[in-house]
């Protein structure tokens, strides 16, 4: 195709499909936060309760702070050394194993190294005011062996636990689906345009084929106002003048118009000129491709073309079949257009 793309007709194209962003957009929110929604409340795992306990070192006064090697990873491991585990088993009943321990529990310093913190989570609360009163105790044995320690006492025991929050993102989910969809409908919607090969407007063929519209039907069969019927006329009329006999078919596509579907635009074109005796209707060229002999016997041919459809190829077939016989063709008669989007390519010319 030779014709440049057409920025109007894309932009006028995307806002009579605007309807197809907007179900991509709640498409979008939809599966984003709909399946955020779903995996946070509706299936999400029971709830895990927190319970915190505290408690602080004191070291040797050869021990600088600053220098300090007892860091936030000592604790961690220790948490989780078999040492740790089986000081904390001694202190809780019967039933829990280091597996269970080292999973629930965690140790280590947030800001200061004087202070570490044992955070349990479990799913029963009292669960885990159990575990951290009894790591308490164990962490206190262990931390007295070391050499740099002197002390340690609870600073902050666990008496209750506290449900454990989360970040609700559901809105914000659904905003950035909402914004993937839209951008997905729009990536959708520009590749079908590229690939439409349809004729919606006049100039296309003269664009696309080096040959010219005649007049525009509406799909109600009448001339478009802003290609008015004086304009329409003289254009038939010239393309008749000196000629005989012209053909009339249909090159939409495969099948095409018969002669006698082609009767409602046939009538259209004798309202136009008095000339208009001399056209004959055949079947569709892509139809019937014998209707050659006719065509070529006559003065020339004029081809009906379905606006929208997708059916460019079906015409560049016909025409190439046309011109390999060196048939004349006078021009384009499009119908089916539609009225409200050809005003507003026109910029609403009346």
């Amino acid at each position: 195709m030779k014709e440049p793309l057409n920025i109007r007709l894309l932009v006028l194209h995307l806002a009579k499909k605007i309807y197809v962003l907007l179900i991509g957009a709640v498409l979008g929110a939809l599966v984003f936060g709909g399946g955020y929604y779903l995996k946070t409340y509706v299936f999400a795992p029971a709830d895990i309760y927190v319970a915190t306990s505290q408690l602080y070192l004191t070291y040797s006064k050869e021990v600088k702070i600053d220098n300090i090697y007892i860091n936030d990873y000592t604790w961690q491991t220790l948490a989780g050394s078999d040492a740790c585990v089986e000081e904390a088993l001694k202190e809780l009943p019967k039933g829990y194993t280091p597996e269970f321990l080292r999973s629930v529990v965690k140790a280590g310093l947030e800001s200061d190294v004087r202070l570490v913190t044992v955070t349990v989570s479990c799913e029963n609360p009292d669960e885990a005011v159990l575990i951290a009163n009894a790591y308490e105790k164990a962490i206190a044995k262990l931390a007295d062996r070391m050499e740099d320690v002197t002390g340690v006492q609870v600073f902050d025991s666990a008496k209750t636990a506290v449900k454990k929050g989360f970040d609700d993102r559901t809105l914000r989910m659904s905003i950035t689906g909402a914004i993937i969809g839209t951008v997905a409908a729009l990536v959708l919607l520009l590749f079908l345009f590229s690939v439409d090969d349809s004729v919606y407007l006049p100039e296309t063929t003269m664009l696309r084929y080096n040959i010219p519209t005649l007049l525009c039907f509406e799909k109600k069969n009448m001339i478009l106002s802003s290609w008015d019927e004086k304009a329409a006329a003289n254009n038939l009329s010239e393309v008749l003048s000196g000629k005989r006999k012209v053909c009339l078919t249909d090159v939409s596509g495969e099948s095409g118009c018969s002669a006698e579907e082609i009767g409602p635009c046939l009538e259209g074109l004798k309202k136009l000129t008095g000339a208009a005796d001399m056209i004959h209707p055949v079947d569709g060229i892509n139809q019937n491709a014998d209707v050659i002999s006719e065509i070529k016997e006559s003065d020339g041919v004029i081809l009906l073309l379905k606006a929208g459809g997708n059916n460019g190829k079906m015409a560049e077939r016909a025409m190439d079949y046309l011109k390999i016989h060196k048939t004349d063709i006078l021009g384009f008669v499009l119908y089916d257009t539609d009225k409200k989007g050809m005003l507003k390519y026109l910029s609403n010319r009346k």
